[in-house]
């Protein structure tokens, strides 16, 4: 009887190895799944307990909103408006919309359109100011040039914001379908964070009661959108987030399971598997996950931070804020990011629960 019963848990204990290899074998050893995955089996296995080392993000990472869920409405110039105004008296506007007005100019990006509206703005805020002060113009014509600079005034913070997250660029930053950050090499965090600070500056030009000129990186904005569709760092960030919550969610469950069930080490006893879990904890847990998982808490918090702050410079429609309350909060509850902080909090209470029992603590 007890043969027969050594020998099933021995072929549970082979079954569920043989599970565990073919799951890694599903992916590049090179990759951040395979780490976790193998992280997980690894602990499951020294353990002999159950983890569920499949990592299935399936749809935790919320969808970026469609355009027309996501594109802000502005109020439209009077018609007629412009083609009754002498524009010759604001210098360079006439010029603008001749631009605007030309066969490519009909086609414009939201990125082009945006700097053509922060560009438009300056020339009839300026054109505004100084006919205010012109004793010799017309009333009508000083009322006409108000009119345009007010809804001109009213419109821009919405430009800007359509201009940023009307683009495709964005969009495909924000890809469910990216792969994490990897393991090693540069993560184009920094070159992301360029832009991101320069769409911070576009930004903050409505609230800027003074006479502000356009920034002069507005007329290679184009490369800009470009780096962050190029790099992409926001989509692998969410999937690392998701994948690190999943994974130590799921090593927690593992080792609490275990511990609840039975104690893992006895005092005043040598357990031999002991000695494997410190070899577990050491290679696997400090020398291989615990890297990843700093690496991607630091340089996500930087990301985060710095598109909390464009965020918050901006109108934002009601879809776009709350997808930016699940993927760029730091602080709201549903958050990845607070998610994410809460597995990792269980993560290391169970490894510091079970170091504890088996005397591994420091200090023990």
């Amino acid at each position: 009887m007890f043969l027969s019963l050594l020998m099933d848990t021995m072929l549970m204990r082979i079954c569920g190895l043989l599970i565990a290899l073919l799951a890694l074998s599903g992916c590049d050893r090179g990759s951040p799944e395979y780490m976790m995955q193998d992280y997980m089996s690894r602990v499951e296995n020294t353990l002999e307990t159950s983890i569920d080392t499949e990592l299935d993000v399936g749809d935790k990472i919320p969808l970026f909103p469609r355009k027309r869920a996501r594109k802000q409405a502005t109020d439209e110039l009077r018609q007629g408006l412009l083609e009754v105004l002498d524009l010759d008296y604001c210098e360079g506007l006439l010029h603008l919309i001749a631009q605007r007005n030309s066969s490519l100019g009909k086609v414009m990006p939201p990125s082009k359109q945006m700097a053509y509206e922060i560009r438009f703005f300056q020339l009839i805020r300026d054109c505004h100011n100084k006919i205010q002060l012109d004793s010799e113009q017309e009333a009508e014509l000083k009322t006409r040039i108000r009119e345009i600079y007010e809804i001109k005034k009213r419109n821009l913070a919405k430009e800007i914001y359509n201009g940023i997250y009307m683009s495709e660029e964005i969009a495909a930053n924000f890809s469910r379908s990216e792969a994490p950050i990897a393991l090693e090499g540069d993560t184009g965090l920094d070159a992301s964070i360029r832009v991101v600070e320069q769409f911070l500056l576009l930004a903050q030009l409505p609230s800027n009661e003074t006479d502000w000129q356009a920034p002069t990186f507005l007329n290679e904005i184009e490369n800009s959108f470009k780096v962050l569709y190029s790099n992409r760092y926001g989509g692998q960030l969410l999937k690392s987030l998701v994948l690190l919550t999943e994974s130590m969610n799921a090593t927690a469950d593992g080792i609490n399971a275990k511990l609840d069930s039975r104690p893992f080490c006895l005092p005043g006893h040598h357990n031999p598997r002991s000695d494997i879990l410190r070899n577990v904890f050491a290679k696997y847990y400090s020398g291989t996950f615990q890297p990843y998982l700093s690496k991607v808490h630091r340089s996500g918090q930087i990301w985060l931070e710095t598109n909390q702050k464009l965020a918050a410079a901006l109108p934002l429609p009601l879809a776009m804020d709350a997808y930016f309350n699940e993927t760029l909060s730091l602080e709201h509850p549903n958050s990845l990011w607070q998610q994410y902080i809460r597995a990792r909090d269980r993560h290391t209470q169970a490894w510091q629960r079970l170091l504890s029992q088996c005397g591994m603590m420091p200090g023990q």
